[in-house]
Order: structure tokens, then sequence, then C-alpha cells
């Protein structure tokens, strides 16, 4: 979280000069969709845990970028995340039968987030109908779905297939920083498609709990890339 603070400082400070740009001249705003498929994985840092591969989502949304000057604007919106990872780790469990048994745990978690991004957005002159760009920020995220597939493969054979609701194991907010490259191709002098890439870093553990055989706390970091495709009016 020290991290964090210090990079909402750090952005904070960037932004103090916009304060006279704003008064003095009114913003460009400018609106558009996006639809975004994604790559996302789990990253955990508790020992004896390790990622078991990434999942395809996706991520569908609004922007809203605010120009303070010609090539520079703050990009927000609102947007609706479809997100996961699996991870394995050492784990027990108690039987039908009330016996504890030791053996190997392989979570595949899947979330929904609404989540808000704030971006400091850059671009480059036209070249013919294109122009590029770069941005970079901050994304908070509220989790509005969690939800598990865990298959436990103990030691002496015993195999058990669940599916539950995952919330009360997970973090309600993931922060993020978010880091971008695009192009932008303009169909006319308001309307923009747009292509670029995103990576989107947490900063907070996603888990809470702790593991059954170890006693150690979980904690893990949900990381994603992906694709955006759009429109901006």
């Amino acid at each position: 979280m020290n991290m964090r603070k210090n990079l909402v400082l750090l952005t904070i400070i960037c932004l103090l000069p916009l304060q006279s740009v704003f008064a003095q001249k009114q913003p460009v705003i400018k609106l558009g969709l996006k639809f975004s498929p994604d790559l996302s994985f789990i990253s955990p840092s508790t020992q004896g845990y390790s990622s078991n591969g990434v999942k395809f989502g996706g991520v569908v949304g609004l922007i809203s970028d605010f120009y303070f000057a010609e090539h520079y604007a703050i990009s927000t919106g609102f947007n609706f995340s479809f997100l996961g990872g699996k991870i394995t780790y050492s784990d027990k469990t108690i039987t039908d039968k009330q016996d504890t048994l030791t053996g190997i745990t392989d979570n595949n978690l899947s979330f929904v987030y609404i989540e808000i991004p704030l971006m400091i957005k850059m671009f480059t002159k036209k070249f013919g109908r294109f122009s590029f760009f770069g941005q970079i920020g901050f994304g908070t995220g509220f989790r509005i779905v969690a939800r598990a597939k865990t298959d436990f493969i103990g030691d002496k054979g015993y195999v058990s297939n669940e599916q539950f609701d995952y919330k009360s194991e997970t973090t309600t907010i993931r922060e993020s920083v978010i880091v971008g490259l695009g192009t932008e191709f303009n169909l006319d002098q308001s309307t923009r498609l747009f292509i670029g890439f995103d990576y989107s870093n947490s900063l907070n553990n996603i888990l809470k709990g702790y593991n059954f055989k170890s006693g150690l706390n979980q904690k893990a970091y949900l990381n994603y890339a992906e694709l955006n495709l759009g429109i901006m009016f």
C-alpha cells in the first residue's frame, strides 16, 4: 500500500498544474465504448502456492476522455471486467466421513469487477488519419462476483470437486496500476476507431483467510492484459 500512496502522491503533483489550464479554457470531452478480450492470471506470493494457467475473459465499458490540451487528456470510465485465474497448493480437507486428509487443491477462480480507471493519456500528432497514444494511471475495481471451482486430490486417492461462491474468501476492492499503448484512426472530425494494448498490475492482495494445512495467510495478485477495441465520438 505504501507503493500506491507514493504513486497517488506523484500523480497529484503532476496534475496540480492542470488546474490553471482548466480555468483558462473549456476542456474538450470525448466519449466512447470499448470491448477488450483479455488474458488474466493469479500470481500467488504464499509459500507453496503456484499459478496454474491463465483464463480468457473480457472487459466492456464506457470511456471518457477530458482533453486539457491538444495532445493530452485525463481518461476515466466505467468498466465491467471479467477476470480469473488458477492456483495450485498443498492443502487438507475433511471428508464426509469426518476424516482429515492432506493433498493438492486446484482452484479455478472467476471474478466480475466494476472498475473505474483514472489515467493520463498522451497523443502524438496525426500521421494522415492515424495518431498514437500512451496512457498510465490507476484502476479501482469493486468485486461483484467471485466463484470457485475447486478440485482436491488427496494423498490417499480421495478426490472431490466443488463449485461455490468465493466472496467470503476474497477482498472487495482490487487496486491496480495500468499502462497501455494504442492508435486511433480518424473516420471524420469527431469519430475515431481505436485499438490498443493495456496491462493491469494488481497492487493489493485479493485473497483472505489462511491455508488449512500450513496455517499461512493466503496472498495473491490478480493481473491481466487486454486488447482494446472501440470507438470514440
